[in-house]
């Protein structure tokens, strides 16, 4: 894990106090529910999985606003006063997560199978962002 001196950085940056303050206080917003996967396919493309054991995609919210993608479930079902639970280990509860996103990564695709929903996403640099040779007069 690459670990950085926000203090020493914060000095030789301007403008990027929003930045500093999230970085600050992320720690402080995962409360690990539910448990997910975060993984770098390569330079291009990121994959995000959630662990969703009894959930049904229709309880299941993918939206992007803002450079924050936030998934979000519901648990619409209730427990059966009939069952006895001898063990309930299952967590199975409303959640919501958010992930701030660079400007340049995108949404592919998403899919719910089996349990897992997988977020896909893909950085995409405009033409005008991209590197460029600058010719020397």
């Amino acid at each position: 894990m690459v670990h950085f001196d926000l203090d020493n950085f914060s000095r030789q940056a301007i403008g990027f106090d929003n930045l500093f303050n999230f970085a600050s206080n992320i720690g402080n917003l995962d409360n690990g529910y539910p448990p997910h996967n975060m993984i770098r396919k390569d330079e291009e493309t990121y994959v995000i999985e959630f662990a969703l054991a009894g959930f049904h995609k229709n309880n299941l919210k993918v939206e992007v606003k803002e450079n924050h993608l936030t998934i979000e479930g519901v648990d619409k079902q209730t427990d059966d006063p009939e069952i006895d639970y001898l063990h309930k280990g299952i967590a199975r509860r409303a959640f919501k997560k958010t992930f701030v996103l660079a400007d340049t990564l995108h949404v592919k695709d998403v899919t719910f199978r089996e349990g897992i929903l997988r977020i896909v996403l893909k950085q995409i640099i405009p033409d005008e962002q991209k590197p460029k040779t600058i010719k020397i007069n």
